[in-house]
């Protein structure tokens, strides 16, 4: 049985919650109850993030598993360099392939129709994988873990966590946190933008919802979602 909650929060004051029972056998398939923390470009996933691993809640990155996977699997390495070219390839000083150069890829994918679905498909079953012997390694003494992942219901993870939440901001902020912290021109930004999963699509596909933007306070949210999601995943382990 799935426990499917909905919160709603705004001002950093939760409005309301419900709680939805469901039966789904594809789902509840961790030993820990697993959040999903998912947003777009720019909306503060990240730091949302470090909230929670402030407040001791277990933190996997999947972005960075993913990465990490790039410079660990020849095979998933030498796929990617076939599909996108020599010009994606990291060599040390022996001239041999030890790494993608991620920002290199993330042009050529974005810009190649299907690049960014051929990346999923490779990818992402090996950092389920990861996960998954994360997850194993956790204490007993955890109570919920979250599962950070800039395509979350892209890549199909969602399907594998017990509750999602999507952190959501305005465009114009979002293009201004990103221009800010990387430097890209606006157009450039918007295009990144355009290529992700809306919004509104993931807030329809979400149990969770936090708003960050200028003038929502994001900390105080998190606190609040942090005491019902532990209480949840006490109700999760019975």
């Amino acid at each position: 049985m799935r426990h499917k909650y909905y919160i709603r929060i705004y001002s950093a004051k939760v409005v309301s919650i419900s709680f939805l029972y469901s039966m789904d056998s594809t789902v509840n398939k961790n030993e820990i109850f697993t959040v999903g923390l998912t947003g777009g470009i720019g909306s503060g996933k990240s730091t949302a993030a470090k909230v929670f691993e402030a407040l001791g809640v277990p933190v996997f990155n999947a972005d960075k598993a993913g990465h990490a996977i790039y410079a660990e699997n020849s095979k998933i390495r030498n796929a990617v360099i076939d599909k996108f070219g020599v010009e994606v390839a990291v060599c040390d000083s022996e001239g041999k392939v030890v790494d993608i150069d991620r920002q290199a890829l993330g042009k050529l994918a974005f810009r190649e129709e299907g690049g960014i679905e051929f990346l999923n498909n490779l990818v992402h079953p090996a950092v389920g994988k990861s996960f998954q012997t994360w997850i194993k390694n956790l204490p007993s003494t955890v109570s919920y873990v979250i599962r950070e992942a800039a395509i979350l219901f892209e890549s199909g993870a969602s399907k594998s966590c017990d509750a999602v939440i999507t952190v959501s901001a305005k465009e114009t902020q979002r293009i201004a946190r990103v221009k800010h912290r990387d430097g890209y021109d606006i157009a450039v930004i918007e295009g990144k933008i355009k290529a992700q999963t809306t919004d509104l699509e993931r807030e329809a596909l979400s149990d969770f919802i936090l708003r960050n933007n200028d003038s929502d306070m994001l900390l105080p949210q998190i606190e609040k979602l942090h005491l019902v999601l532990k209480r949840n995943s006490i109700n999760f382990s019975k």
